[in-house]
């Protein structure tokens, strides 16, 4: 169908790849406008693991051509073949890089529809370490949400375009394809890579052809992997915020940390613009009591005045993933599947480990120097969550999952935390947070002492939630 060339731009003096598309395909009705459109969606593409088209269009002796930037390496499925599955490590920073890629194709409403081990290109191989492009978005059809098919759609009704192993369900039913088709040929391709088989072959397990990946992993990608797109993942953001998680766990930096905040924050981009946003608790009190005083009715201004207190939630016990500060270990333990750990002292290291986050303090605590060496500190296998015991209760819970007692989230935007907690914080303050090697990122702590509950924001995520004995708990 294509065939590609290596080229020199004698302008610009750069190596360039040209594909030259089989000129016998213009006979097909409509072609050159379906090539047109096609090459202008790709031009429309600009991410660093997205492969650069500099020029395209049709020649009158050899046909519709493109111009891209030349690149040196292999293809993943000559990878594989020449030399069997990835390297876990690797296997994860090819998945994230493929799904940033998605990421930015489907903001601007492109699905790829034709993911498959051809189409990841393998620029560097150092190691455990990867830079990928993905190839190939020729294929790709705009879609416009909430938008029928228009009836002179390029592409008819029914049309099967893509390489039939990778793909979804709905897209071999010839259905209509958003980016959750995608996720799902991803899934196939990042289970391909670490285990050299797709998983449709063998009916093995990820967990089982694959021993290093983790379970999370493999429940990751068998979402992906659901028949009915409902049942996926909304979008690629998700999968790689939750893959980035599983980096973290296993230590494995998938992109420089200023890269990665960068599209962690970018998540919110995503989400619609409210018009309105309600007011703090506080505000809403004085302004529903005074108006009630103003028209003369006190009675109503008292009715509201306690019913107001009685809905906020000020005052009662918090809580972090159903957990609150007493509650009995070996219930929490055996309901969150708290796999690691043990009697430690987190803080007689000289930098605390990450997973306590930056909120929690050994004052915190309520408790003597001397008993530090015997706290219990249980953690998840993911290390994403972390909860510390003393005489076999709960006395702090660090999460970076999950949500409080309130329904406050990981990821929710600081004006979410305003809302849900209008109270003053005891502290707000800025600091420079560890990130790999000797670099570090800028962190937001906001602590409500009285409440007995912190949280980490950078760039105004939410990115850690830390519970700890409220301060009249630990003055009584």
């Amino acid at each position: 169908m294509a065939r590609v060339y290596r080229a020199l731009d004698i302008t610009l003096e750069r190596e360039v790849a040209v594909k030259l598309i089989n000129p016998e395909l213009r006979h097909e009705t409509e072609f050159d406008a379906r090539f047109q459109r096609e090459a202008r969606i790709v031009s429309q593409l600009n991410d660093p693991h997205i492969v650069v088209v500099h020029d395209f269009g049709i020649n009158a002796a050899r046909g519709p051509f493109l111009v891209m930037e030349y690149l040196q390496g292999r293809s993943l499925a000559e990878r594989l073949q020449s030399e069997g599955p990835l390297p876990y490590p690797a296997g994860l920073q090819m998945s994230a890089q493929l799904l940033l890629a998605l990421i930015h194709a489907h903001e601007k409403d492109i699905v790829h529809r034709d993911i498959k081990p051809d189409n990841l290109f393998l620029l560097q191989e150092r190691g455990s370490r990867l830079h990928v492009r993905v190839l190939d978005f020729g294929i790709a059809r705009i879609y416009r949400r909430n938008e029928p098919m228009p009836a002179d759609s390029l592409t008819n009704p029914g049309a099967i375009l893509g390489t039939p192993r990778y793909m979804s369900p709905e897209q071999l039913a010839g259905r209509p394809l958003d980016v959750r088709s995608d996720l799902y040929s991803a899934a196939l391709v990042v289970h391909e890579a670490l285990t050299g088989q797709l998983p449709y072959v063998t009916g093995k397990s990820l967990c089982e052809l694959c021993p290093e990946a983790s379970p999370l992993l493999q429940a990751l990608l068998d979402r992906c992997l659901k028949p009915n797109p409902a049942e996926r993942p909304a979008n690629a953001v998700e999968v790689y915020l939750q893959l980035q998680q599983l980096s973290d766990a296993n230590d494995i930096p998938l992109l420089p940390q200023e890269a990665r905040d960068e599209r962690i924050a970018s998540r919110a981009d995503t989400q619609p613009t409210l018009a309105y946003q309600k007011p703090n608790a506080r505000s809403r009190r004085r302004f529903l009591a005074a108006l009630a005083l103003i028209v003369g009715l006190p009675c109503i201004a008292i009715a509201l005045f306690w019913f107001l207190r009685s809905t906020t939630p000020k005052g009662e016990s918090e809580s972090l993933m159903g957990v609150k500060i007493g509650d009995p270990q070996q219930e929490v333990v055996e309901r969150l599947r708290l796999v690691k750990g043990g009697p430690l002292n987190p803080w007689g290291r000289k930098r605390p480990p990450n997973y306590l986050g930056h909120v929690l303090r050994v004052a915190d605590l309520g408790v003597s120097a001397d008993t530090l060496p015997f706290l219990d500190v249980q953690r998840s296998a993911d290390d994403r969550l972390c909860i510390v015991f003393h005489e076999g209760r709960v006395l702090a819970v660090v999460a970076r999952r999950g949500e409080s007692g309130r329904h406050l989230k990981i990821t929710d935007r600081k004006s979410r935390i305003m809302d849900l907690y209008p109270e003053d914080p005891t502290e707000d303050f800025m600091m420079d947070a560890p990130a790999a090697k000797d670099a570090t990122y800028r962190i937001e702590i906001r602590r409500h002492d009285i409440l007995g509950i912190g949280f980490e924001m950078h760039r105004d995520n939410v990115i850690g939630i830390t519970l700890y004995p409220p301060r009249n708990a630990l003055e009584g």
